[in-house]
């Protein structure tokens, strides 16, 4: 038996890799850093060389964005001003300003973007957890003063504004980033009971005191890794294997088991109200001509993103094109039904010219500013508001009754889509798409 502590981070990729890594090139590199104005730190981009297009990179958060994706947070609070000048040119001819007292955004709008500085600083962000919440970088300050390996900052307050030191280098996040990819890479196991985590290192003679303060290990006999934190009463140890336990043998069985095994049934859940509910939203009522149709479950999962509904018509338009978000799945699925109750967003209908509808889904298509869309078992009556999600990243439509591929084109920056358990035609579309693509 043998116990490795403390793994780099190339040797942490060299775990996770199971073919060739694979980099971005030189120039998408120079290009990016022409773009945003600034050199990146050595050492991410040496990471983005060797490594940048490995599996690992997108099997939990992204763990680094593609050299075309990075920005500067002052380039994101410059886009989020616009979306919010409506709103604020209100306030002010309201006599509201009150009323955002508290927003930074509102406080960096009254300044020139030279004196942003008094109230926030400028961040070249690198990462973003896997809804786009949370964004971490490096300090544009410490790249111009020429730092190679500065320290990096994540977002704290799901903005663009307020960040916080999150690590010391580049190495240190990295390997924060990839313990949280490694749970769920292949037979993983977590822990955060500390009688539990002790019984599992014991069985395998691993140090406690030594993994802790290495961080990490890894069991060459079992080419199992670990990943152990600790922070005051909080424990955390996450295990992933480098390969699966007789795994020769258990592919065989499983190729066998599929051979003989009937395929996954295709069946989508068609989405439903309760006929009060139906009353209550207004949808019995006449259809007005130029309405804007808005289908419950995207409502609900729009008053979940913000906290709330749009209580206006400029409201809900504003609100649209303020999405980047959008996750559908069914709650409350049932074996041997093709049919869910979902919860209705509110007790009542929205303003004109909006109304809600059951069986349209092209609001999604108003989503301009959309980049990760994800639905899955849907049932959905017409696919065609995917030509308008032209800012969509990620795509997953797992275990829809989507078929037609040829959509997928019109989604010019579409980087990676699930099409699991969908009755596809026109795959041969896919081969064409630079796109990473499971079916």
């Amino acid at each position: 038996m043998g116990i490795r502590y403390g793994l780099s981070v190339s040797e942490l990729m060299d775990f996770f890799c199971e073919g060739e890594h694979r980099g971005f090139s030189e120039a998408e590199i120079e290009a990016a850093e022409k773009r945003v104005g600034v050199s990146f730190p050595v050492c991410y981009r040496r990471f983005l060389l060797e490594y940048g297009k490995d599996d690992v990179n997108t099997r939990h958060n992204q763990l680094n964005k593609p050299p075309e994706e990075i920005f500067t947070s002052y380039e994101a609070v410059r886009e989020t001003l616009e979306e919010w000048e409506e709103e604020f040119l209100d306030a002010g001819r309201n006599g509201c300003q009150g009323d955002y007292a508290d927003n930074a955004y509102f406080t960096l709008r009254q300044l020139p973007e030279a004196e942003w500085g008094t109230v926030t600083d400028n961040y070249l962000l690198i990462w973003a957890e896997n809804q786009g919440v949370w964004n971490a970088g490096y300090l544009i300050k410490d790249l111009q003063d020429g730092a190679a390996d500065p320290p990096v900052y994540m977002s704290t307050e799901d903005d663009f504004v307020t960040f916080k030191r999150c690590a010391d280098n580049t190495e240190v996040f990295l390997k924060g980033m990839l313990a949280e990819a490694a749970y769920g890479y292949h037979s993983k196991e977590r822990y955060t009971k500390l009688p539990e985590i002790e019984k599992a290192l014991e069985k395998r003679g691993i140090d406690p005191e030594r993994l802790e303060a290495a961080g990490n290990c890894l069991d060459t006999e079992l080419e199992r890794l670990y990943f152990y934190t600790v922070s005051g009463d909080y424990y955390d140890l996450i295990t992933a294997n480098r390969r699966e336990q007789d795994r020769e043998e258990m592919q065989q069985q499983m190729f066998q088991a599929l051979q003989s095994a009937p395929k996954p049934r295709y069946q989508p859940y068609h989405l439903r109200l309760t006929t009060s509910q139906e009353k209550d939203l207004g949808m019995k009522r006449p259809r007005k001509p130029g309405g804007i149709a808005v289908h419950p479950i995207v409502a609900f999962a729009m008053k979940e993103y913000f906290n709330r509904l749009p209580l206006t018509a400029y409201d809900w338009g504003k609100d649209l094109g303020r999405m980047k978000t959008l996750k559908l799945e069914p709650r409350g699925r049932k074996e041997g039904t093709d049919t869910v109750y979902i919860c209705p967003p509110s007790e009542y209908f929205p303003p004109e010219p909006y109304y809600y509808d059951l069986y349209d889904w092209s609001i999604i298509g108003k989503m301009t500013g959309l980049r990760t869309l994800v639905i899955e078992h849907i049932y959905v009556d017409d696919f065609s508001f995917l030509r308008y999600c032209r800012n969509v990243r990620r795509l997953s439509l797992y275990g829809t009754n989507f078929s037609d591929c040829r959509l997928l084109l019109e989604m010019p920056n579409l980087k990676e889509a699930d099409l699991h358990l969908c009755p596809l035609e026109h795959e041969e579309i896919l081969a064409a798409l630079s796109i990473s693509c499971r079916r």
